[in-house]
């Protein structure tokens, strides 16, 4: 009787210790319940179905060009920040300072006074970002000058870039993208661009359309919105009808897609990803097809030039391809431009698809689950463009889809680019005036700065708001308690070595962490670049802490299963 009354006691207490687990779990997670357990906001990107029957119905609204323009040129680089290129515009690192960089409106960039710049080596020591965003023990990183043609590529992605902007600061960099995403080129290798800013017009409140890879902006630049897609290898992203080329082929407005060393009978990158592309054909080229038309008479109303999607891209200016032979070989194609008989009724959009990792001190804005992406450069390019002059307006990659429509006076693709500022866009032109000669830019004898074609007298800094990022439109609250959650979890799991009793404690507050964690993960990816440290160290936490459990209950006899002999 005595063995039967020890056994019914283990058992009792095996049942007490279960019953202290499930209790524990029960009360972190009443606790942590209101921590973040709240559904997070729908996404409000593409959902992936694209009817170009519904797609078309916004209307036209504000000024156009009346007229003027009739062709319509966009060229999309590869992977560079504004801050990259035109952070030190006009004065440049070891700063040349004269009439002419006095003289031309300053973009919101990396100095608020040229003395910083005089008096930095390269470093630009007064902006500092912590090496690590949530532990500033480790030492701060500065943008450096990056004496050469090219960078290391700073690490990409969806989840890089959002981590790039901790919670909508830009202290993340360093860390998420790389010490390569600190430098910025000057004069000596961003002359010729820096040449067409102060001979016409940039934008230094400009955005990509996604926080993204290069395949979702792209993408988005031509359907108008964001394609449900996060990587560069997506296909089927839509059908072609949807884009802005299939809107231009139903209005009979002409068009051409050309790209770098594409071969005969080839679609162009990421367009081949469009469904029913290949009905097209006849519209897809490469430079040299390009450069012909325009000493045709059959130059198309809208073009787009890319040195990206051929079957070369060494002139793309993508890291680490050389960024002043990629100058070199636009300004060559855009001498073209200038000087064919197309001159007078072209607007010319030269951008890039996204930063690349680059820093850049502005949080986008967020209009979407997608985006919208980081600061990018845009030069407009246009004998209508106003001279050195920056405009301050927020508009993005859509806007430009959008200043399409209003040219041929169409409706807006998507309520996307509807909404995207075409307004702020036309603010960098002036119809009111004849059109400029062209300015013929050598690619092999070019100088920085050149003469301006007519004196401006701006001299100073155009300013750009802050701007309501991600973390402020799509807040994830629970995020706030997974680092209390998982050092308490650690803390107790180390004073549990000496007093043992709080052994229990730690496997369900490192249990209600992965949960979060996963939630938040599955349900709002925007952090993702976070998400993933907080489950793999709370899964470490949890396997060691049941570890220990196991190895005290089982030190206590509780998995013991063997009856005691019973006495006769």
């Amino acid at each position: 009787m005595k063995g039967m009354g020890l056994n019914k006691r283990k058992k009792f207490d095996l049942n007490k210790n279960i019953m202290r687990i499930v209790l524990s779990i029960f009360i972190a997670t009443v606790i942590a319940a209101p921590m973040g357990f709240a559904i997070p906001p729908a996404h409000t990107g593409d959902s992936g179905n694209h009817d170009a029957s519904t797609s078309h119905a916004f209307q036209v609204y504000g000024p156009n060009s009346s007229g003027k323009i009739r062709h319509v040129i966009v060229v999309i680089e590869e992977n560079q920040a504004f801050d990259t290129i035109f952070g030190t515009y006009p004065f440049g690192y070891r700063p040349i300072v004269n009439n002419i960089t006095d003289a031309v409106m300053k973009p919101t960039g990396l100095y608020t006074n040229v003395s910083q710049l005089k008096n930095s080596n390269g470093v630009l020591s007064y902006i500092s970002v912590p090496k690590v965003p949530w532990f500033n023990v480790f030492g701060t990183a500065s943008p450096y000058y990056a004496d050469g043609n090219s960078t290391i590529d700073p690490y990409e992605g969806w989840s890089s870039y959002h981590g790039d902007y901790w919670f909508d600061t830009e202290n993340g960099f360093y860390y998420y993208s790389g010490p390569q995403s600190m430098a910025y080129f000057s004069y000596e290798q961003v002359g010729i661009l820096w040449d067409y800013a102060e001979e016409y017009s940039i934008s230094d409140n400009y955005f990509a359309p996604v926080m993204g890879f290069t395949e979702p902006n792209r993408v988005a630049y031509l359907l108008g919105e964001p394609a449900n897609i996060y990587s560069d290898s997506a296909e089927n992203v839509a059908p072609f009808n949807s884009t802005i080329m299939g809107q231009l082929e139903k209005n009979n407005v002409s068009w051409g897609y050309y790209a770098y060393d594409l071969h005969r009978g080839k679609i162009p990158w990421p367009v081949n990803e469009f469904n029913g592309a290949y009905n097209y054909l006849g519209h897809f080229g490469n430079v040299t097809d390009f450069e012909n038309e325009l000493r045709g008479n059959n130059f198309p109303n809208v073009s787009w030039l890319m040195f990206l999607g051929g079957s070369n891209g060494q002139y793309d200016m993508h890291p680490p391809y050389n960024i002043l032979s990629g100058s070199e070989k636009l300004a060559s194609v855009l001498n073209c431009v200038e000087t064919s008989k197309y001159w007078n009724s072209t607007a010319v959009f030269v951008t890039f698809d996204e930063g690349g990792g680059y820093y850049d001190q502005i949080t986008p804005p967020s209009i979407n689950h997608f985006g919208l992406g980081q600061r990018i450069p845009l030069i407009v390019i246009s004998p209508y463009a106003r001279e050195a002059f920056v405009g301050n307006q927020t508009i993005s990659g859509y806007t430009i889809t959008g200043f399409i429509d209003n040219t041929f006076g169409l409706p807006y693709l998507t309520k996307t680019v509807a909404e995207s500022n075409t307004l702020g866009m036309l603010q960098m032109f002036n119809f009111t005036k004849n059109p400029r000669s062209p300015i013929v830019i050598n690619p092999d004898s070019w100088t920085y700065p050149m003469k301006l074609q007519y004196p401006v007298h701006y001299g100073y800094f155009a300013s750009v708001r802050d701007h309501t990022g991600y973390a402020s439109i799509y807040p994830a609250p629970g995020i706030g308690y997974l680092l209390p959650l998982e050092l308490a979890g650690f803390i107790i799991m180390a004073i549990s070595f000496k007093f043992k009793k709080f052994l229990y404690i730690p496997l369900p507050l490192f249990v209600v962490a992965i949960s979060i964690s996963a939630y938040v993960n599955q349900y709002d990816n925007i952090y993702s670049f976070i998400m993933e440290y907080y489950l793999f160290s709370s899964l470490i936490g949890l396997l060691v802490a049941a570890v220990l459990l196991f190895r005290k209950l089982k030190k206590e006899g509780r998995f013991n299963k063997k009856s005691p002999a019973r006495n006769v």
